[in-house]
């Protein structure tokens, strides 16, 4: 039976990798401040947890596209 483990860590190693593809780098703005990875299609809502599915985000930025203020799918 799968405790969810194993999702959580395919979770964090898809994050890692994101931020390491993207140099650490808000792919927005360019900033190296506080960086965070973002998926593409909710995780919650069954968007996978790989390496594809991440993009690298400032905080800053990752706030305005959750606000609904920045279209990420236009820097893509």
């Amino acid at each position: 039976e799968d405790d969810g483990r194993g999702k959580i860590y395919e979770h964090i190693k898809a994050q890692k990798l994101g931020k390491e593809r993207d140099n650490y780098t808000c792919q927005i703005c360019g900033s190296t401040d506080n960086v965070e990875g973002h998926h593409l299609f909710d995780y919650a809502l069954g968007g996978a947890a790989n390496v594809e599915n991440i993009i690298c985000l400032c905080s800053k930025c990752h706030k305005a596209v959750h606000r609904g203020d920045i279209d990420l799918f236009l820097y893509l």
